[in-house]
């Protein structure tokens, strides 16, 4: 599953396309953490054994919302004639500053909803459940550096967007910059 979700992502930013996401990026050691973090996930749900139940079928729905919202996000940095800004601030990130995070978190919870609803007692789904805390921690980390970065990129327009926007979901945090 996890693999599966892995590929459909990649999958959806090729066929739709979205040129604009693009940039400095994040730095060589969250490159490398994102990598060990996706390995670490593989192993981990790699072994284990699954049926196909309620839990499964739940999984599968979320596993698919996320990946909604994954190409949501995709659609928005297509590349738009009309919409010269440089801040893209239309589409799902009217909602989310951070949709393809929140999309990742989103798919996880799933694979792990998957997961958890075969056999809760077992010690690799207290694995499973300290991974997924620690995948969000590295992933909130990362988009505080993003948006470093991009306010130093786009200037006071992303620190608008950031006061008329939220991170993830909810209510947005006046910034200064």
């Amino acid at each position: 599953m996890n693999v599966a979700w892995f590929i459909i992502s990649w999958l959806l930013f090729g066929i739709i396309k979205a040129k604009r996401m693009s940039g400095p990026g994040p730095g060589k050691a969250w490159v490398i953490a994102f990598w060990i973090a996706l390995l670490v996930g593989w192993v981990l749900t790699w072994f284990v054994t699954f049926s196909i139940n309620l839990a499964f079928w739940i999984g599968v729905a979320i596993i698919v919302f996320g990946e909604v919202v994954f190409a949501l996000g995709y659609i928005a940095m297509r590349e738009h004639p009309e919409k010269k800004k440089v801040v893209v601030d239309w589409g799902i990130y009217k909602v989310s500053r951070h949709s393809h995070v929140l999309a990742g978190i989103i798919c996880l919870l799933g694979t792990i909803t998957i997961i958890v609803g075969w056999n809760p007692e077992s010690i690799i789904y207290i694995f499973l459940w300290v991974y997924f805390v620690l995948y969000v921690a590295l992933s909130h980390f990362a988009v505080l550096n993003e948006e470093k970065q991009n306010i130093e990129r786009f200037g006071h327009e992303y620190v608008d967007y950031m006061n008329k926007t939220p991170r993830y979901v909810g209510i947005p945090k006046s910034v200064e910059k």
